[in-house]
C-alpha cells in the first residue's frame, strides 16, 4: 500500500475495541459489556476473537473447574459457523437459546412438574370461568371444552412422568415432552426465582455472551440481567447486537437503556461490509433513531444506490421488476444484475412474498396473531409444522409413488408405527396394513381437487395419522358439525378467542398454500425477507416495497417515506419511542439496505410517487439523479 493511502486508512478504526472487550473477560475480575455492532461491522468476527482471548488467558482455570464459555446465538446455522472457526472447541458450549434453556433446566423434573402444574390448573380454571359465560352449542364453547379436557388430562398425568424430554428442532408432542414456548418461560422463570438455578448458570458458564441480543426473547434477557446483577464480580454477561436490527416483536426493546452504568460499552464504527454510497445512505436511515454514524473502510467502493418510485397501480409489476434489473445491470455494468440467482429481491414484509408466492391466506389467518407470529415466521409453530414437518412430505412420497420415503416418514412420525405399538401388536402384519391404508387414504383427499387444511386435519386426526398438536385438537372436534348446535346470534355472542379464530381461518385454507409457505420458511424461495437474510450479504439486493400488497401490516411504507400524514397515534408512539409501523419499517428498510456489497435498487409503489421524492430530496436521502419516477429503456452510460 502507497505510503499515503496507508496514512488515510481507517480499516484499523476498531481495532480497540476488541481490546476493550478482551479486559471484561477476566475470569478473576468478570466485566459485563453491550458491544454496539451494526450492519456489516464484523461482530462475527469480534466474538471469535473474544472466546479465543478467553482460551488463551482463562482455559487451565476453566478446565481446573470444569467450566465452560457459553455463546447463545439465533440460529442453529449461526451455531454451526461459530463452532466451526472455533474447530469444535469444547471449551465453549455454543448453543440456539432453546438449547441453552434446556440445558440447565433438564434434570429439574420436580420444579419443572410443579410449574407446570400451576400452569395447567390456572388455564384450566380460566377456561370454566369463560365457559360458565359463554353459550353452549358454540364453536368458541366446543373449543373451550376440547382444550379443558385435554389440558385436564395432561395435569393428570403430570405426576406419571418422571423425567421431561424437549427437542429443540422436533416438534415435542409426546406425553412426556415440553414445547418450545414452555421451555423458554420455564428457564426465564427459573432463573429469576430461584437461586440455585443462579448459581448453577454462574458456576458453570463463567461467561456468557449473547449474539443478536436485540432478538432475544425479553423474558430471558430480563432474567439474564437479574443473575448479573446479582452476581456481579463473579459473572461476565455480554449482549452483542444493535437495538435498530431488532426485528422480532418478543425483543427487549431499548434494551440498552437499562443496562447498568457499570457495563462497559464499546461500540464498532467500520462497515466493512457496504460500499461508500450505502453506508451514507443507512447512516441517514438510522439519524432519526440514535444517531450511531459508521465509517465506510477506506478501500471501499462507491457503490450505486436507485429509487424507483412507481405508481401504486403499476399494471405487471413482475415485468416492471425484471425492467429495473436490466436498468442496474447497465448502469453498473454488472451482467449479473439480470441473472435473479445471482441477485438478492427481498421484501420489508412478509405479506408481499406470502402474496407473491401463493400461501397469503394462511399468512393473513396466522401472522396477525401476536403469540402466533414468531412461530409461523420461522417455522417453528406447532400448528403449521404439523402440515409442513409431516403431511407436505408424506404426500409429496404418496404422489411421486416414492414407497420407500412414504414408509420412511410413516416410521419416524406416525403413532400407528411406533416401536411401543408394534412390540404390543397381536398381528404386526395387521398393523402394518392399517399404517398402509391410512397414508395412502390421504391421497384419496385429493381426488376431488385440492383440500383444505381442515379436511386433511379431519382426517389425520380419524385416522391417527399422526399425532396432533394441542392447538389443532380442538379443531380437529370441531370439524364434526354434529357437535355444534349454536345459532348465529349465539355465535356473535361468545365468537372464538383471537388465537381461535385465527387457527379457524388457517384451516379454510388450501392444503396448496402449504408448500410454498414451506419453501418460504426454508429460506430457499425467490424472495427473502429481513429476517430470512440476517447477517447475510450480497454483490445486488433489490428491495420491493408495497403497501398495496402488504396491507398496511405491521408495517407503513407511505408512512415512512412521506406520501402519507402520521396518525396522532403514530407521533405519539414516534415521540414516546414506542414501537409503531413506521418504528418497524425504518428498521427493516435498514437491515435491507445494509446487504447490499456493491449496488441497491429500492422499488417503491406508492399512490404518491411526487410527495415520496419531495420527502427524500428533503431528508437527503438520495441525490435528484438517483431517484426514477419511472424505468428508462434508453441506453445510458454510468
Amino acid at each position: 500500500m502507497p505510503e499515503a493511502a496507508a496514512a488515510n486508512s481507517n480499516v484499523a478504526l476498531d481495532e480497540h475495541i476488541d481490546e476493550e472487550i478482551s479486559d471484561c473477560l477476566d475470569l478473576e475480575h468478570p466485566r459485563s459489556f453491550f458491544l454496539y455492532a451494526g450492519a456489516g461491522s464484523g461482530k462475527t468476527s469480534s466474538l471469535i476473537r473474544a472466546l479465543e482471548f478467553i482460551k488463551q488467558k482463562n482455559l487451565p482455570r476453566l478446565r481446573l473447574r470444569g467450566q465452560q464459555v457459553a455463546v447463545v446465538t439465533y440460529t442453529n446455522a449461526a451455531c454451526d459457523e461459530i463452532l466451526r472457526r472455533l474447530k469444535f472447541d469444547p471449551t465453549f458450549h455454543v448453543s440456539t437459546i432453546h438449547s441453552f434453556a434446556w440445558k440447565l433446566i433438564s434434570g429439574f423434573n420436580k420444579d419443572i412438574r410443579d410449574w407446570l402444574h400451576r400452569r395447567l390448573e390456572s388455564e384450566i380454571r380460566e377456561l370454566r370461568e369463560q365457559e360458565t359465560k359463554g353459550r353452549p352449542g358454540t364453536k368458541a364453547s366446543v373449543a373451550r371444552q376440547a382444550q379443558i379436557e385435554s389440558k385436564s388430562r395432561r395435569l393428570a398425568g403430570l405426576s406419571g412422568i418422571r423425567k421431561f424430554s424437549y427437542s429443540p428442532t422436533g416438534d415435542n408432542k409426546e406425553r412426556d415432552a415440553l414445547n418450545h414456548a414452555e421451555v423458554i418461560a420455564l428457564f426465564a422463570s427459573f432463573l429469576a426465582e430461584k437461586k440455585l438455578m443462579q448459581s448453577i448458570l454462574v458456576n458453570q458458564f463463567p461467561f456468557l455472551l449473547v449474539d443478536e441480543s436485540q432478538d432475544t426473547n425479553k423474558q430471558v434477557v430480563d432474567a439474564l440481567l437479574t443473575v448479573q446483577a446479582t452476581h456481579t464480580g463473579k459473572f461476565s454477561l455480554g449482549f452483542i447486537g444493535d437495538t435498530m436490527q431488532r426485528i422480532y416483536n418478543d425483543g427487549k426493546e431499548r434494551i440498552e437503556e437499562e443496562l447498568p452504568s457499570d457495563w462497559a460499552k464499546p461500540v464498532k464504527r467500520l462497515n466493512h461490509r457496504c460500499p461508500r454510497r450505502i453506508v451514507r445512505l443507512i447512516n441517514q436511515i438510522r439519524s432519526q433513531v440514535d444517531g450511531r454514524a459508521q465509517e465506510a473502510r477506506s478501500d471501499s467502493i462507491d457503490g450505486i444506490v436507485r429509487l424507483f418510485i412507481l405508481k401504486a397501480n403499476e399494471g405487471d409489476k413482475s415485468s416492471t421488476e425484471d425492467s429495473v434489473r436490466a436498468y442496474m445491470s447497465e448502469l453498473t455494468h454488472d451482467a449479473d444484475w439480470n441473472d435473479r440467482q445471482k441477485c438478492k429481491i427481498l421484501t420489508l414484509e412478509h405479506h408481499m412474498a406470502a402474496r407473491r408466492m401463493g400461501f397469503e391466506k394462511i399468512f393473513e389467518a396466522l401472522a396477525s396473531v401476536d403469540t402466533f407470529r414468531t412461530g409461523f415466521l420461522d417455522g417453528s409453530l406447532s400448528i403449521t409444522r404439523l402440515f409442513t414437518a409431516n403431511v407436505l412430505p408424506l404426500i409429496s412420497a404418496l404422489q411421486g409413488g416414492d414407497k420407500f420415503a412414504t414408509a420412511k416418514i410413516m416410521r419416524e412420525f406416525s403413532p400407528l408405527l411406533t416401536t411401543e405399538v408394534l412390540k404390543n401388536a397381536t398381528d404386526q402384519r395387521d398393523q402394518l396394513r392399517k399404517a398402509r391404508d391410512a397414508s395412502e387414504g390421504l391421497l384419496k383427499l385429493w381426488q376431488q381437487g385440492v383440500p383444505t387444511c381442515g379436511t386433511v386435519l379431519s382426517y389425520v386426526a380419524e385416522q391417527h395419522l399422526f399425532d396432533l398438536p394441542e392447538a389443532l385438537k380442538p379443531f380437529a372436534r370441531l370439524q364434526r358439525a354434529e357437535e355444534l348446535q349454536s345459532s348465529p346470534e349465539d355465535e356473535s355472542r361468545d365468537p372464538l378467542d383471537e388465537e381461535g379464530a385465527a387457527i379457524e381461518n388457517f384451516l379454510l385454507a388450501s392444503f396448496a398454500e402449504i408448500a410454498p409457505y414451506a419453501q418460504y420458511i426454508s429460506n430457499t424461495a425467490e424472495f427473502g425477507t429481513h429476517q430470512g437474510v440476517k447477517g447475510l450479504e450480497f454483490d445486488r439486493v433489490m428491495v420491493l416495497m408495497d403497501d398495496s400488497e402488504a396491507r398496511g401490516f405491521m408495517f407503513g411504507y407511505e408512512k415512512f417515506f412521506g406520501a402519507k400524514e402520521l396518525s396522532p397515534s403514530d407521533l405519539s408512539n414516534e415521540s414516546q419511542g414506542r414501537d409503531s409501523s413506521v418504528s418497524r419499517t425504518r428498521r427493516l428498510f435498514y437491515v435491507t439496505c445494509s446487504r447490499a456489497k456493491k449496488s441497491l435498487a429500492l422499488v417503491l409503489y406508492t399512490s404518491s410517487p411526487e410527495a415520496v421524492k419531495m420527502q427524500m430530496l428533503k431528508n437527503e436521502w438520495f441525490d435528484e439523479h438517483e431517484i426514477l419516477s419511472a424505468v428508462p429503456d434508453q441506453q445510458f452510460s454510468a
